[in-house]
Parts: structure tokens; sequence; C-alpha cells
């Protein structure tokens, strides 16, 4: 029996990691945790730990404070080691960290402590309950960054740490707080690393299916980009008469009751097919680009992204919680791109495959809807501006940080890719993707990845005063 969807505000069950939220914003702290496959985690000697916070940093008046999760491992640690702090984003936190992965690597090799932070607002770390703006109040970049000091002057204040070098780490947006701890409190954080980083906060952000396009043009096979046109064409061709949205709906199990005249069915029809391209970008491998096309070219549609879905429209995102287990709609990183960031992946661009049926208009749509008629183009735009200014985009005024990405990821578009000075380098490795730099080495590994881990070490043990050997 074939299950019917509507390409709506829908839940995805089975193909969208990490929710509905995932179709939108394409964030990629969810999938590092996927790689580490924490829902089967264990303990590795790693202790749960609680932090009271403010819940204002920046307001001396408001002695309102909420427990922060965190994570700690001694395994390795000497006395006088260095502290390594993984920082947590846009998901529930995942204590393996501290079990694989660079940090892991070096904590074991220059005899560090690691602890791991959970974002304000994410997983068991809930400052204010509810799911307007007026409850996400204090979820930014900057609160958590100050959670972040605190949690590490709290560490520092053991003796045993008292001489200790201190390392963030982090990935995707992430790793822009990692960057920007250093740029914040260099006086406490002496080196970070910036995995796969967007410092660079954009509103219209078309950059991205621009790079998918180039990267399935350069990795595709022969004719693939252009089989992708055509399908997308086709769509947007059935899109315009009934008799072609009816057979839309027949070929892709929409369920009768969508109205697929609406433009804003369209826009996710359109997002949720664009949706494998974006993945393989993202977090896949040249292999991955390669085989989709082959299956591209003995087809006449793209695959479908959803199946057994409920048929919803933007009424739907009405009474969202935050803490609500059934609901796969991430609201505080949605709160956050519409309050800080933008990051949206609209389709503005010419230079890709998908047509023009993603429109920034229609993001802003969803952040009104969830947050607010004042959540309008700019209002969007104005936060956007104040994070830049704040952090300084794509020039911060940082040393003893390593920015790293992967050639296939979208995200680098707004990444630092150029070195910014002799103490701020970047990293860019060819035929990878986001943040595959922190986990550890696995056998079908390729060499630039691989040398890439080994640099980023070797340069985080200089800055710190580890011997390099």
């Amino acid at each position: 029996m074939l299950f019917k969807y509507c390409p709506l505000i829908f839940l995805f069950n089975r193909y969208v990691a990490g929710g509905i939220d995932m179709l939108f914003f394409n964030h990629g702290f969810n999938f590092l945790n996927d790689e580490l496959n924490c829902t089967a985690v264990e303990k590795f000697n790693t202790s749960t730990r609680w932090i009271k916070q403010k819940i204002d940093n920046f307001n001396t008046k408001d002695g309102r404070v909420w427990k922060m999760r965190y994570f700690e491992r001694l395994s390795f640690y000497k006395p006088n080691g260095p502290i390594y702090l993984f920082l947590g984003g846009e998901d529930e936190v995942c204590p393996l960290w501290a079990a694989k992965g660079i940090m892991y690597e070096l904590a074991k090799e220059t005899n560090g402590a690691m602890y791991v932070s959970e974002h304000r607002y994410y997983g068991k770390s809930i400052p204010l309950n509810g799911t307007d703006a007026e409850a996400f109040k204090y979820l930014s970049a900057r609160q958590a960054l100050a959670d972040n000091a605190n949690l590490l002057k709290t560490i520092k204040s053991k003796s045993q740490y008292k001489k200790s070098k201190v390392v963030v780490i982090g990935g995707s947006y992430p790793g822009n707080l990692a960057a920007w701890m250093r740029l914040l409190y260099p006086n406490l954080v002496d080196a970070a690393l910036a995995s796969s980083a967007p410092v660079l906060a954009k509103m219209d952000f078309y950059e991205y299916l621009e790079k998918v396009n180039d990267n399935y043009e350069q990795y595709g096979t022969k004719n693939c980009l252009a089989t992708i046109r055509k399908i997308f064409k086709r769509y947007e061709k059935l899109m315009q008469s009934r008799e072609g949205i009816e057979e839309l709906k027949r070929e892709e199990n929409i369920c009768e009751k969508c109205d697929m005249t609406l433009a804003e069915n369209q826009h996710t029809f359109f997002m949720s097919k664009a949706y494998v391209f974006k993945n393989n970008s993202q977090n896949g491998r040249i292999e991955h680009i390669k085989n989709h096309c082959e299956r591209l070219l003995n087809s006449s549609k793209t695959e479908t992204t959803g199946e057994n879905c409920t048929c919803y429209g933007l009424d739907a995102m009405n009474g969202l919680s935050v803490n609500d287990k059934n609901n796969t709609w991430n609201l505080p990183w949605t709160y956050q791109t519409c309050n800080e960031f933008g990051y949206f992946q609209t389709t503005s661009s010419y230079e890709q495959p998908f047509k023009n049926y993603i429109p920034l208009e229609f993001y802003i749509r969803i952040c009104q809807k969830l947050f607010g008629p004042e959540f309008d183009e700019e209002r969007v735009n104005k936060g956007v501006a104040e994070v830049n200014n704040l952090y300084g985009g794509l020039n911060p005024n940082v040393t003893n940080v390593v920015f790293s990405n992967g050639d296939l990821d979208p995200w680098s578009t707004l990444s630092i890719l150029k070195d910014l000075t002799h103490n701020a380098p970047a990293v860019v490795i060819p035929r990878s993707s986001h943040c595959r730099d922190l986990l550890s080495n696995e056998p079908d590994d390729i060499e630039e990845l691989r040398d890439a881990r080994k640099y980023i070490k070797k340069i985080i043990k200089k800055w710190i005063g580890v011997t390099v050997w």
C-alpha cells in the first residue's frame, strides 16, 4: 500500500534525520551526533554534571538561574594538562564526544581533561519553558558564550587546573562559538578549532544551493546536472495547470486534500525535493553524489523524501512545544535563524537547478508564523547585521583559531577559506564534507582528511605549548 503525504509543514517519519526543520534550515550539529550514534551511548567513564547559570548573563539585577548540563571525562588527565571543551549547539549534546573524535585524540595525546557542554534551550538545558519569542528572549549566541565562559571559570577555579591551557572545539554553529569564545574571552581561552563554521550571518543564503549545483556538476556523472534541471523544470510545468497538479499528486503520492495551487505548498514541495541533493553535498561524499546521479539518469523524477506523513498547512505550527518529544520541529534553532543568523537557503540565484520556488519570503513567513509579525524581513536583517558587527563576520580579530572546512560543504561559502593571519589559518579539505575533521580516522577516509586532522592537532599542540613530535 502506498502512503500519501503532503509537502507542507509535515513530519518526516524516516528520511529527515533531526526533524522537519532540517528540510528548511539543514543545520549540521545533529548530523554530528548521528555520526557518533548517540542513541546507543555508553558512559565511557564520562560523568554528567550540572552548573547553575544566570538566565540573563548581562543583567545584574536579574537573579534568576537555571541548570546547564555538561559532561566530564578525566581518564587521561594529569596535573597541568590542558582542558578541552567541546561546545554543544543546536541539538541535545552527545557525551560520546569525550570518547571519540579529534578532542578525544588530543586529550589522550596531551594528558588533557575533556568537557562537553550543552547549549541553552537544547536537550535538557532549558532556562525557560515556552515556545514564543518571549520564552526565547534569552536564547542567543552571546548568552551561550557567556554560559561557557562561566563554566570554564568554574572549572579553572579548581587547584589542579590553575596552570592548564584551555582549548575550545566546535563544529557547524558551535564552530562559530569556538571562534567567538576566543574573540570575546581571550584571557580564558588559549586556542580554538572552528570546524565548518559559517561565521558570516546572512539572510538570503543563496550560495548554499549554488554550491550544491557546483558539486553535482563537478562530481556527478555526465549530463547529471542537465537531468536535474530537466526534472525540476518538469515539476514547475506541472504546477501550472490543474491537470498537471493531479498528475504530480499521483506520481508523488500526495494526499488529495493538499491544495497544490497554494504557493506555500509548492515551496515546501520543492524544498522536499531539493533535500537529498543538499544532504549529499553537506554530509555525504563524492561517491554519494555520483551514485545519486546514476539513479537520476534512470528515472524521470527525484527520490521521495517522506512517507506516511500527516497533511498540514502553516496553521500546524500553532501550539508547537519545545519540549514535545512528538514534535520534530527544532523551534530553538528556528528562532536563532530568525533572530540572529538568517541562513535561509533560497533559490534566488539562477546558478542552481531547482527553479525559483524556495523564496526568501517563505522563510520570513515561517518566522512570523512562529514568533510574531514583528519578525519581518527588516527585523531578521537587523539581527544578522548585529551578529556580523559584533563578531566580525569573515574578518574576526582572532589569533590561535584554526578554521577548517570541507570543500564539498555548502556551509563553507559562509566560512573562512583563506588564512586570516599566520596564527589564524584556514584549512580547506578537498572532497570532504561538513565537520568531517572532528571525527576519528576511518579506514575509508581519504588521505587529505587524515592529513588535515594531523595538521590541526599539531597546530593546537603548538599553541598550548605541548611538545610536537
